[in-house]
């Protein structure tokens, strides 16, 4: 049975703007990561709904990671277990009444996480899904990566296609009449090639957020004018020409694709419209490896391929 592959981008937050300083810090962090993250590390998350058969339903779930192994090469093969509690119907035979009963129920993903390539790749279940595990996975190295000493911050997203900043502005305009539009962007982690720019010339988004010390930015319009935002005034154009800015050796599709930069809009009829929600890229294995070691070793291939096909 083949098995659908995702991709999720680890992100440093918390104390990117000293890596930008200093090429080293970024290992440093990484190996903190990589000797921190340990088996049993759990938490739980409220009020999660689901819906079936037209009926919505409130749960919790508890998150856990399992049988971490660590390899020689700092790369981690492990799973992540989801326990949560399922609606089953239960019919009373006399009265013909149907009930719903909560039944718990486990879900597991293996995952190959490449630390200092800061990629993890995952497939997912019918009750885990693919935008689900990251979010797991940034409450993981933000457990693992606190301490009464010091305190690390992580955003982990799913890498999907890029976009351009045109592309953005022609579904916004598609979409229209819109009544809000928010564009966040934090300080991208940036390989070899862009932290060598940074440190060369940090041009004026990355000046602006180092003398800020400003790990992430929002900015939000609103209008309740019937004909909704217009999308080429000057006032708007400027944002969202900072995704194209943020340093000119970041595009705007890698700043999308790697979770910089998140665009969302709602317009006047309630339609959602988000960059969170344009496709991931995937992969695919057309046989579920029988171990996971063979699992890993397969998966790190995977990574090489998506590197060098994004370069």
């Amino acid at each position: 049975m083949s098995i659908t592959l995702y991709f999720s981008k680890i992100n440093i937050n918390s104390h990117i703007l000293e890596v930008y300083e200093d090429k080293k810090k970024r290992d440093e962090i990484l190996k903190l990561v990589f000797l921190n993250l340990k088996e049993g590390i759990s938490y739980k998350k409220e009020n999660l709904k689901y819906i079936e058969n037209g009926e919505t339903y409130t749960y919790n779930a508890d998150y856990k990671l399992n049988k971490i192994i660590k390899m020689n090469d700092n790369t981690i093969v492990g799973n992540v277990i989801k326990t949560s509690y399922l609606f089953a119907n239960k019919i009373n035979e006399e009265t013909g009444e149907v009930t719903k009963i909560p039944i718990e129920n486990s879900e597991m993903i293996e995952f190959f996480f490449d630390v200092y390539k800061e990629v993890i790749v995952y497939y997912r279940t019918n009750r885990f899904g693919y935008t689900e595990f990251p979010e797991a996975f940034k409450e993981f190295i933000n457990i693992c990566m606190s301490s009464k000493q010091e305190e690390y911050n992580f955003e982990v997203s799913v890498l999907r296609e890029g976009l351009k900043v045109e592309d953005i502005e022609k579904e916004l305009k598609r979409i229209g009449r819109l009544e809000t539009l928010k564009i966040e962007i934090i300080p991208p982690n940036p390989d070899d090639e862009l932290l060598d720019g940074i440190q060369e010339n940090g041009e004026e988004f990355i000046t602006g957020v180092k003398e800020g010390n400003v790990t992430y930015t929002s900015t939000a319009f609103e209008s309740k004018d019937s004909r909704g935002l217009n999308l080429d005034a000057k006032i708007i154009k400027k944002e969202l020409n900072k995704i194209n800015n943020i340093h000119s050796k970041l595009t705007d599709e890698k700043a999308t694709r790697n979770g910089y930069v998140t665009v969302e809009a709602t317009n006047k009829n309630g339609r959602f419209y988000s960059t969170n929600n344009s496709k991931p890229i995937k992969d695919k294995l057309e046989v579920k490896p029988s171990t996971i070691t063979e699992y890993a070793v397969l998966c790190k291939q995977k990574i090489v391929s998506l590197i060098n096909s994004l370069n």
